[in-house]
């Protein structure tokens, strides 16, 4: 074996612990880079779902108030309509009002002159029967319904009298309104952020897609997973993205924040990159300075 293939072995050798040690580094400063990111995009959707919450909880607290009217205490649902078309006009987060017998017979739309008493007809009868059983307020799905026919979401509350349920409350949500407590999150512009119901369903989204499409699959998996996390998946249009996402305790809604895979992994990209180009420096000076070397202590010819 000549000399200066000792010494480019010596080389190579001196290099392979510090090269084994950059990548561990690397790797755990990757780790905790995300970490980073996955904390921050959490608190992120934590804090829309906050906003989204104190949204749907000023519709309850507003509809509790309408459901103390004398006019219904009194059993004058003709007053009760008058008096609701007046509340609507005050509330832009509310596309209707409308009031229902316990046994579903529908009383009163505000979005319609009053009429006769009508049989109840809704896609979402699983948060009118939750208010019928538990005399609680609900929060429904995406579903249409006879007076407002586009898909939209419902604010439900009980209307009790002698102890017991005797109508139910409801406010059939404004999705503009909704979509405007997501844009006031100013998420970056290349982010996605999501609200879908109970049966995984789009509420609102930026970018928007129409209300009542499934979630994305990656979305559904995780959501069926756990109420909350961190997982990287696609979205609806197929970009690759890493998304924390909470589901609140009041609705039962879930709410997503994606992030561009390209974001998440550039820290690593670049590190990786670095540690590369400083390994090839490094291995390129070690060979020159062992040819160098070897070339001196050649014996002369």
């Amino acid at each position: 074996m000549t000399l200066r293939l000792r010494l480019y072995l010596l080389v190579a050798g001196a290099l392979a612990p510090m090269a084994v040690a950059a990548v561990v580094a690397a790797l755990l400063l990757l780790d905790h880079e995300r970490d980073t990111i996955e904390r921050d995009a959490l608190g992120r959707a934590r804090a829309a779902m906050s906003a989204v919450d104190a949204h749907l909880r000023g519709s309850i607290a507003a509809l509790e108030t309408l459901a103390a009217s004398k006019s219904l205490a009194a059993g004058n649902i003709r007053a009760f309509h008058a008096e609701s078309q007046l509340v609507l006009r005050t509330q832009p987060a509310w596309v209707n009002i409308g009031l229902a017998s316990a046994a579903k017979i529908q009383l009163s739309n505000a979005v319609y002159n009053f009429g006769k008493p009508e049989p109840f007809t809704t896609a979402d009868d699983g948060s009118f029967n939750a208010v019928v059983l538990s005399a609680r307020p609900a929060v429904g799905n995406v579903a249409a319904g006879t007076a407002v026919q586009r898909p939209t979401v419902r604010v439900r509350v009980p209307v009790s009298q002698k102890g017991e349920v005797r109508y139910v409350m409801s406010a059939p949500l404004s999705l503009v309104q909704l979509a405007a407590v997501l844009e006031a999150q100013r998420l970056p512009e290349n982010w996605v952020i999501s609200l879908v119901d109970r049966e995984k369903r789009v509420i609102v989204r930026i970018p928007a897609v129409p209300a009542g499409v499934p979630a994305s699959d990656s979305f559904r998996e995780a959501i069926e997973r756990e109420p909350e996390g961190w997982f990287h998946g696609r979205t609806m249009e197929g970009r690759a993205t890493y998304t924390a996402y909470v589901t609140s305790e009041l609705s039962g809604w879930v709410l997503g924040v994606a992030i561009p895979e390209s974001v998440v992994e550039a820290g690593a990209q670049r590190s990786f990159t670095i540690l590369a180009a400083g390994l090839v420096a490094a291995l390129a000076a070690g060979l020159l300075l062992a040819g160098l070397i070897a070339r001196r202590s050649a014996p002369p010819a």
